[in-house]
């Protein structure tokens, strides 16, 4: 499993974000103040690649400029703390635009995926504890276990 990707916010669908963006949903709204927090009083590096990545989407600059600048992995330090709310905020957008029926099996492999890895990234490291706590910020922890399971 690719850690630095994974921890660079590889599992949002950024397509489905611009989609909470342009319907104005609240938790778009949220998205924004995350990335502004977490782009201020720093000056994060860009990666050309990622910004590229987002670049045509209907996003605010803010937003853009925050998924193109993840801090490194290395060092776990206030700005991981709040690139985790940024990459929170964004699964809260997508979520939204996700259809009810299509929740429950989509945050079971997001739940999974983030377990897996924790225990690869090492027990105990902060990397580790970064996606412990990704999959603790996740809804739906009454929901079963069974990825079938569909709400009525």
């Amino acid at each position: 499993m690719d850690l630095d990707n994974l921890f660079g916010g590889s599992f949002v669908n950024w397509e489905a974000v611009a989609g909470s963006w342009t319907k104005r949903t609240i938790s778009s709204r949220l998205l924004l103040l995350a990335a502004r927090r977490y782009l201020s009083g720093m000056n994060p590096e860009p990666d050309a690649e990622r910004a590229e990545s987002i670049g045509i989407a209907p996003l605010p600059d803010e937003v853009k400029r925050a998924y193109a600048a993840p801090p490194a992995t290395a060092s776990v330090d206030a700005a991981t703390g709040l690139w985790g709310a940024f990459v929170d905020a964004a699964l809260v957008a997508e979520l939204e635009i996700v259809s009810y029926g299509e929740r429950p099996p989509l945050l079971n492999e997001l739940r999974v995926g983030l377990d897996r890895a924790a225990s690869e990234a090492g027990e105990g490291t902060d990397l580790a504890r970064w996606f412990t706590a990704r999959g603790d910020a996740l809804p739906g922890e009454d929901l079963p276990e069974n990825p079938e399971y569909l709400p009525v």
